[in-house]
């Protein structure tokens, strides 16, 4: 029985690619990314918070969204997640475009819409509240 030798010829292959190591760049857009993500979350909590209630309506008794707390809690809502968006879409804009300064005029204006909200927690947490 003749045997029949077969020879296979190496396929090209693309030269091997490293995947380099996360730079600083990478992963700040991964961490504001993932800020965006729970902003939006957080203004969707709020925004669910809606009670709507029946008019007529008077200022510091009665909103259309419910008593003075409930009504904060949407507006709020609503309000972070129309900047958790703008975030996303200005992004998404500036890691095209790149550069720093537009990197830290995103993160002053992050650090801006989150201000109050962490100085009265930790004022709250402070005084026991």
């Amino acid at each position: 029985m003749p045997t029949s030798t077969v020879t296979h010829q190496p396929s090209p292959q693309a030269p091997e690619t490293v995947e380099p190591r996360p730079t600083i760049k990478r992963w700040a857009g991964r961490l504001f990314g993932a800020t965006v993500v729970v902003t939006g979350l957080i203004g969707l909590v709020f925004a669910q918070s809606m009670d709507p209630t029946a008019g007529p309506y008077a200022i510091n008794e009665r909103y259309p969204f419910g008593d003075t707390e409930r009504t904060w809690q949407v507006t709020v809502g609503f309000d972070w997640i129309a900047y958790a968006i703008l975030f996303a879409v200005a992004g998404v804009a500036v890691r095209r475009v790149g550069g720093r300064k537009l990197w830290a005029l995103m993160a002053v204006s992050f650090a801006i819409l989150w201000f109050p909200h962490i100085a009265i927690g930790v004022a709250m947490a402070l005084n026991g509240s």
